[in-house]
């Protein structure tokens, strides 16, 4: 027995060579293995995320091509908008998964880098045993040769760990390039979506997303017990303000109202162009007496700014058991009463 330097741990014992090599060997195998189980589990890894990359890739396609299809169609837009969102968390994921990769290539780089100086300490030991105990000649030839494998397998142990520190640095840089991609991507969704959701002239919302939210604002007011108006505006004169003064004086007229509707009420409050000349206003934790008097405020000073044109609008408030189309209705009745007791007076 002498007291050897353990090659594994730098430490020292009474132990025998032999038994110190033998353990050396099943400690670098036991590294090998866990450093190809790794390696094939960081590939798989790859694997998944280049697939990912390449769904979120097609999704963004079909989103341009359906775009290109549907036009300015804000169905289309929301739709494409939508899968640009599904395709940006597939991004995501891909930059997660690569970071993962990353981190575990290095950890293996290192368990290698070990398994290299390990094997070293080993082929010196073996040499050393080979000139100190007198082997017979074929005994110290075996031993240096066996010596001669280890440094080999060293080498090949450092090239792999510059290797795997090689890959792990591309999976940085692409897990970079990818939260890139991702938070372009969710910025163009969010620009498709609010493009989609907005009337291209007047800026309100577009007709089928504003219906859509003042049904939430609905739902609110029923979760919550609180009120919620909503006023029916009808643009007054507006045929015979394009018939007389063309298109672009309408036009201008829409514009604005929305932005004096804007102005006068709450940036929280649902602006939504109905029809041509017909708009929606949801005004939660407002009653109808309070609307009144912003939308009387807002029709006198757009009269006076606008040589007298004006707006005709009806309230409701909402009820427990109101849906969208009940409420416009009786929004909408309201309008009507309005505009045959202008006519009576």
């Amino acid at each position: 027995m002498n007291e050897v330097a353990c090659p594994t741990c730098g430490g020292s014992g009474f132990v025998s060579e032999s038994q110190g090599t033998l353990a050396d060997e099943d400690t670098l195998r036991d590294r090998d293995q866990t450093a190809s189980d790794q390696d094939q589990t960081w590939s798989d890894h790859d694997e998944t995320a280049s697939e990912r990359d390449q769904r979120s890739a097609n999704e963004d396609q079909e989103a341009a091509d359906e775009e290109f299809v549907g036009g300015s169609d804000p169905v289309a837009h929301e739709r494409s908008a939508l899968a640009r969102k599904r395709s940006t968390r597939d991004r995501q994921e891909v930059a997660r998964l690569r970071g993962e990769t990353s981190t575990q290539r290095l950890e293996v780089a290192e368990d290698r880098d070990d398994a290299a100086e390990a094997r070293d300490r080993a082929a010196e030991a073996r040499d050393r045993v080979a000139r100190e105990q007198g082997e017979p000649d074929e005994g110290r030839e075996a031993s240096l040769l066996q010596a001669e494998r280890d440094r080999a397998r060293a080498a090949a142990d450092r090239a792999k760990a510059a290797e795997d520190r090689a890959r792990a640095a591309a999976d940085r840089k692409a897990a970079s390039e990818q939260r890139a991609e991702a938070l372009r991507a969710a910025a163009e969704a969010r620009h498709n979506l609010e493009l989609a959701a907005t009337d291209e002239l007047t800026g309100a919302r577009a007709r089928g997303i504003g219906l859509d939210e003042v049904a939430r604002e609905i739902e609110r007011a029923r979760r919550t017990g609180t009120k919620l108006t909503l006023a029916f505006i009808d643009v007054d004169r507006l045929k015979a303000v394009n018939d007389t003064l063309g298109h672009a004086a309408g036009d201008k007229l829409l514009l604005n109202v929305v932005e004096s509707v804007k102005t006068h009420l709450r940036p929280y409050d649902v602006i939504v162009r109905y029809g041509g000349d017909e708009f929606l206003c949801a005004m939660p934790n407002l009653s109808t007496a309070g609307a009144k008097r912003r939308l009387n405020k807002i029709t006198a000073l757009l009269a006076a700014a606008n040589d007298g044109h004006s707006i005709t609008f009806g309230l409701a408030e909402c009820e427990p058991d109101d849906g969208v189309e009940e409420l416009i209705g009786r929004a909408d009745a309201d309008l009507l009463k309005a505009r045959r007791s202008r006519k009576d007076a």
